[in-house]
């Protein structure tokens, strides 16, 4: 029994549901390793910090007081966006050439995935690149040494700019300046993860698996106060294990990011936020009126960084 157009429609309905979902997650995702993902279904996401209470004082015997004032944030609010990509098939391609026409539709299915995958992964890179030069909800840059210790007490900075290139001894300057200015908007020290992200571009790849490796390796004179031929290949580094490095290609100059840039983030905290209000998804109709299958892949998405504390970065320079 010969099937009709529309039974063909539904027939293919599945199959391209499938390889939808497939082309989103064919190449592994780096956003959600440092991005906090929601699902919210308002049409704008909001957010503000509160303090919380501050150190405790000390109390004499039948003293009152010990009372503080809790502190607000920075308000930010993300709104999602919405992406599609639409492909659509004549009735005539279909009955001519089936066989081909099915494959094309579900090479143009993986596509549609894939766009959407590269989308989200893009909008997020984005948020981390473009730190040094987009203001945060404190009204500095992302990155910046001059980030305000909370709404009233302005006089108070802190610094999560860092200086120089990804090295060994740039590393243990920014261990210091991260110990120095990761406070909360009480001035409590933040207690973030002992290993967090270090994410960087492709073009310090070598630099970064010199640096992070089980073992010391050679590195190139600049890179580092010892001479050539000193270092033991048995040498144990000290910050294996200290961190997660990610490299992300879309934060590379190619991606409109940066080749020497590099970034320490605190993904624990939730300051990096992705926000979906619509999750990937794939449709199908017939258009009578123009005799074409139509099909389409849409989402909605936003980010951003809801607090500089989220971490630190160095242009690299």
């Amino acid at each position: 029994m010969a099937n009709t157009r529309n039974q063909l429609s539904e027939l293919f309905t599945p199959i391209y549901d499938e390889f939808m979902f497939m082309g989103f997650a064919e190449e592994k995702q780096v956003g959600p390793q440092i991005f906090d993902i929601k699902d919210d279904n308002t049409k704008e996401y909001k957010t503000d910090g509160i303090s919380g209470s501050g150190e405790w004082e000390l109390a004499t015997e039948l003293s009152s007081g010990g009372y503080e004032d809790l502190v607000l944030g920075y308000p930010k609010t993300i709104t999602p966006l919405k992406y599609w990509k639409k492909i659509e098939v004549s009735f005539e391609a279909s009955e001519q050439e089936e066989y081909a026409i099915l494959k094309s539709k579900i090479t143009n299915a993986k596509q549609i995935g894939a766009g959407g995958r590269v989308k989200v992964e893009r909008l997020m890179a984005a948020t981390i690149y473009g730190g040094f030069t987009a203001t945060g909800p404190d009204g500095e840059y992302l990155f910046d040494p001059d980030h305000p210790k909370n709404r009233e007490e302005t006089g108070i900075v802190y610094d999560n700019l860092l200086e120089g290139p990804l090295s060994h001894d740039n590393l243990e300057l920014a261990e210091k300046q991260i110990s120095d200015n990761h406070y909360d908007m009480k001035g409590l020290p933040i207690l973030a993860a002992e290993n967090p992200v270090i994410a960087y571009p492709p073009a310090l790849k070598g630099r970064a698996e010199r640096i992070f490796g089980d073992r010391a390796q050679y590195m190139p004179f600049e890179q580092t106060n010892s001479a050539p031929g000193t270092r033991s290949e048995n040498e144990i580094n000290r910050f294996a294990g200290q961190y997660n490095p990610i490299m992300w290609r879309l934060l590379s100059a190619k991606e409109g990011g940066s080749d020497t840039a590099w970034y320490i983030i605190y993904k624990e905290l939730g300051f990096l936020k992705g926000v979906y209000n619509k999750r990937p998804s794939f449709d199908n109709w017939i258009d009578k009126d123009i005799e074409a299958y139509i099909f389409k892949g849409s989402l909605m998405f936003a980010c951003g960084a809801i607090d500089h504390r989220c971490g630190f970065a160095s242009t690299g320079l």
